[in-house]
C-alpha cells in the first residue's frame, strides 16, 4: 500500500474581528482548529499544539574610547507569559516508530478542535519593534512513523486594556539627566536637561502638556 501525502496543514482561530484577526485579552478562552488534508490514507503517531506568549529585548551597547570603540556589549531577555501544550491525537512520547497506537487519517479534509484559556493576570500587549517583540502563536505538530514532524504556526494578537484613571497613571512624572560632553583634550560643561508631564497615562486624542 502506498501512505498518502498531507496536502496542506493549517492552524485556524474561530474568533476573528472584521479585519479577519484574532484578537484577544486576559482570562478569554482561544479557540480553533488544526486543519489537515491528506490525499490517501495516512498513520499518525500524534498531533500536538504548543501555545506560547513571550516577549523579547535585545540591545547593543558600545564604549568609546577617543576614535576607537573600547568594547562592545550585547544584551538580551526573554519573559514569558503563555505556555500551554496539548495532545489532539495519539500520545505525549513520540521517539516510538512502531506501528501500535498509531492513528489512520483517511484521505480528505479533517479537524480537529482546540480550546484553552489565556492567564487571568495581565498580559503585555502585541508588539514589534526595532529591539524588541511581544508575540503570542499556537504551533501544530504533527508527527508520523519514520518522517521528521511536520510543524506549522499561526500568531493571534493579544491586547490588553489598561484603566488609566488609576492613581500610579494619574500622578505626574519628572526627570533631570545631565551629561558632560567631551572629545580629545575639550570638555563642556555639565548639560541638563528637564522634563514633567502632569499625568503618566492618556489615552488618544488626549493633549499633553510638557
Amino acid at each position: 500500500m502506498v501512505l498518502g501525502k498531507v496536502k496542506s496543514f493549517i492552524v485556524s482561530y474561530d474568533c476573528l474581528n472584521d479585519s479577519n484577526v484574532p484578537v484577544f485579552s486576559s482570562g478569554d478562552s482561544v479557540s480553533g482548529r488544526v486543519i489537515i488534508e491528506v490525499t490517501g490514507e495516512i498513520r499518525v503517531k500524534s498531533l500536538k499544539i504548543h501555545a506560547k506568549g513571550f516577549a523579547k529585548v535585545r540591545w547593543t551597547e558600545s564604549r568609546n574610547a577617543g576614535s576607537s570603540t573600547a568594547y562592545t556589549q550585547n544584551y538580551t531577555e526573554e519573559v514569558e507569559y503563555l505556555n500551554h501544550k496539548d495532545t489532539l491525537i495519539g500520545h505525549e512520547r513520540d521517539d516510538d516508530n512502531s506501528e501500535e497506537g498509531l492513528t489512520t487519517i483517511l484521505s480528505g479534509r479533517h479537524e480537529y478542535a482546540f480550546s484553552f484559556e489565556l492567564p487571568q493576570t495581565p498580559l503585555a500587549t502585541s508588539f514589534e519593534g526595532k529591539h524588541g517583540s511581544v508575540r503570542y502563536w499556537v504551533k501544530a505538530e504533527l508527527h508520523r512513523p519514520w518522517l521528521l514532524p511536520m510543524k506549522t504556526k499561526k500568531e493571534f494578537t493579544v491586547f490588553e486594556h489598561i484603566d488609566i484613571n488609576t492613581p500610579l497613571l494619574l500622578s505626574p512624572q519628572a526627570g533631570t539627566k545631565e551629561k558632560t560632553l567631551c572629545c580629545w583634550f575639550c570638555t563642556s560643561g555639565p548639560i541638563s536637561l528637564s522634563a514633567k508631564i502632569e499625568r503618566k497615562g492618556y489615552t488618544p486624542g488626549k493633549y499633553r502638556h510638557c
